[in-house]
């Protein structure tokens, strides 16, 4: 699965400019482990269905090399709330809010797509990439978490025609900056 996930995403980089990128998968359920910071970062992926609502549900888990307890990771949003899970959005079955981790040498990412919709949810929308990195350095007295997934950087695309899901397998080639 991660050999077509990888192909889908260096597809997306030979597409000609206008073409539509190649969408990014969603996070299969269950557990996803990657070495992280001298540990391991764990992902448990839930999801959530009935029939009016389709969501899925990320809780981080980071767990360091000497020692047998998981410590929970707390998704930071720019409001500088806390998320225990990070939990997807959708409308009218178009997603309106996912993530993906994005694994590289300098650390891990859980890159965040959110679209702002106009009248409706199928309209042209404003959709902003969060990264949020993996970092362990909070101090707990001051109540910041001490094992996160802060923002690291933003970027915009505005009035995209394009689906966060695009947008987000657009993003897991490219690098968190400018």
């Amino acid at each position: 699965m991660h050999v077509l996930r990888t192909a889908l995403l260096l597809a997306s980089l030979l597409l000609p400019i206008g073409a539509h990128a190649a969408e990014a998968e969603p996070m299969k359920q269950g557990l996803h482990q990657w070495p992280a910071l001298k540990g391991k970062l764990m992902l448990v992926v839930g999801t959530y269905q009935d029939a009016m609502h389709y969501r899925r549900s990320y809780s981080f888990y980071f767990k360091e090399a000497n020692d047998d307890t998981w410590n929970q990771v707390a998704v930071i949003r720019k409001s500088g709330e806390r998320a225990f899970p990070w939990e997807s959005a959708t409308g009218a079955e178009v997603t309106l809010a996912d993530g993906i981790v994005v694994a590289r040498p300098e650390g891990i990412y859980f890159v965040v797509g959110d679209k702002r919709v106009g009248k409706t949810y199928y309209d042209k929308g404003d959709i902003t990439v969060t990264w949020n990195k993996l970092m362990i350095d909070g101090d707990e007295e001051s109540g910041e978490s001490p094992y996160r997934l802060a923002p690291v950087f933003t970027r915009s695309y505005p009035k995209s025609a394009l689906t966060v899901e695009a947008i987000l397998g657009r993003e897991a080639t490219l690098k968190p900056s400018r």
